[in-house]
């Protein structure tokens, strides 16, 4: 019985032994992502505000790529246009999510994001950071096996963003 119920739990929450042959991703790690994003998306504009007022801090500089560049980075958070845009970007990373089980809607996705950011000088450098920062984050507030699985997840992603914004 304890067979029974041990497959059941290991299905219900992933695999650790089924890498998919292009991302790398378990199951395992699919599921992770998919769960812990569900509660960034509790309340996702203030999350990504959280995101975006990290990201300025450690990193001054990409501010100013950003409509607000002028704004102080101490009244950012009750800017309206940078609520804003902090929706669109975590929504911009839920369709990630939710295509992270389609590599062939994932990568045209990533692809996009890419070549729709090259005509606003933002560079693989700050994508990179946005990497480092989102780990960071994720660090303060999921388990070391959640980070892990989205260090191996964004890895793939900013990979192919990068590609797809170097190409253009």
């Amino acid at each position: 019985m304890g067979g029974v119920w041990s497959w059941r739990g290991s299905n219900r929450t992933g695999r650790t032994d089924d890498p998919d042959p292009t991302t790398g991703l378990t199951s395992r790690d699919r599921y992770l992502i998919k769960s812990t994003w569900a509660n960034i998306m509790e309340s996702p504009t203030d999350n990504g505000v959280a995101l975006l007022v990290l990201y300025f801090e450690k990193f001054p500089d990409a501010k100013g790529v950003f409509p607000f560049k002028d704004v102080p980075t101490a009244e950012l958070s009750t800017n309206a246009r940078f609520r804003a845009h902090c929706n669109s970007v975590i929504y911009a990373v839920a369709s990630i999510v939710d295509s992270v089980d389609n590599i062939d809607l994932l990568v045209p996705i990533l692809e996009k994001v890419g070549r729709s950011h090259a005509p606003r000088n933002v560079t693989n450098e700050l994508f990179m950071q946005l990497k480092e920062t989102m780990l960071e984050l994720f660090g303060k507030i999921m388990k070391k096996e959640e980070v892990e699985a989205w260090k191996k997840a964004l890895e793939v992603v900013f990979t192919v963003i990068t590609k797809a914004l170097a190409d253009n």
